[in-house]
């Protein structure tokens, strides 16, 4: 064989190496870029290190189309969402990584952020139903609304706030889920009903931009408190107390007439 043609045969060899060395460069960077993305998220349910990054990593790969019920819901929404009005804007960015779950714009202003802890706060203080803050079985970093239970019962999460960007995660019946979905108002878990023992109607609501955005997230609020309060699909009277008496109406602010 002649030299050319050995060097030529080295050549090859030494192609497929170079394209895995390739390969393997430029994922380490898209893996590192997402890591510190994640990063920036926060706090979650899970560690914020490599090893929590990479079961999360495992679980995104489980996820589900976030706007669509895993099955269709059995009759109309309950008593608070049959009037809700659709929202005005696009859904907000929300970030790929179903762990820490949160939007990336749209955050709600300080004032908003403080209203909806008092929306929260007028659950357990003022509430006909029995609930409690305890920390967030799924997130773990925040406190959540519980339905109230014997000591030796873990009790039920309703649902809890999200400090950073105002959204919210509730858990509602299914047509309730359904509406605030097609209404433009939240969005499912990507791993509701898939993974972690969340429910498949685990939704999250995205945060409010202006008073209007305040009275549709009181209704929906108020849905999820009647569900668990109820024991039920969340078809009761919207009795509980926050910004929106019964009956009232919506469509102020960036809400535009529902159907």
């Amino acid at each position: 064989m002649s030299d050319r043609a050995g060097a030529r045969q080295r050549a090859r060899r030494r192609r497929p190496v170079a394209a895995a060395t390739a390969i393997l460069a430029v994922g380490a960077v898209v893996a590192r870029r997402d890591y510190n993305a994640w990063r920036s998220l926060g706090v979650g349910g899970l560690p914020s290190n490599l090893g929590g990054w990479i079961r999360m990593t495992l679980l995104r790969i489980r996820g589900r189309d976030p706007l669509r019920p895993l099955r269709p819901p059995d009759g109309p929404p309950g008593a608070p969402l049959a009037a809700l009005a659709h929202r005005s804007r696009p859904r907000p960015a929300v970030g790929p990584h179903p762990i820490p779950h949160r939007v990336l714009d749209q955050h709600a202003g300080p004032d908003e952020k403080a209203t909806l802890k008092q929306l929260f706060d007028s659950r357990v203080t003022q509430g006909p139903a029995d609930l409690e803050y305890r920390t967030s079985r799924w997130e773990k970093n925040n406190d959540a609304l519980f339905l109230r239970k014997s000591p030796a019962d873990d009790g039920t999460e309703v649902g809890h706030l999200h400090p950073s960007d105002g959204s919210m995660h509730l858990t509602l019946g299914p047509a309730d889920a359904a509406t605030v979905v097609d209404r433009g108002w939240g969005e499912y878990h990507p791993l509701a009903g898939v993974a972690l023992d969340l429910p498949e109607t685990y939704v999250l609501i995205y945060p409010p931009q202006t008073t209007g955005d305040l009275h549709a997230i009181d209704r929906i609020l108020t849905a999820a408190v009647l569900l668990h309060a109820a024991g039920s699909d969340g078809r009761g009277e919207p009795d509980q107390p926050g910004m929106t008496a019964p009956g009232s109406d919506t469509r102020g602010g960036s809400a535009t007439a529902g159907t």
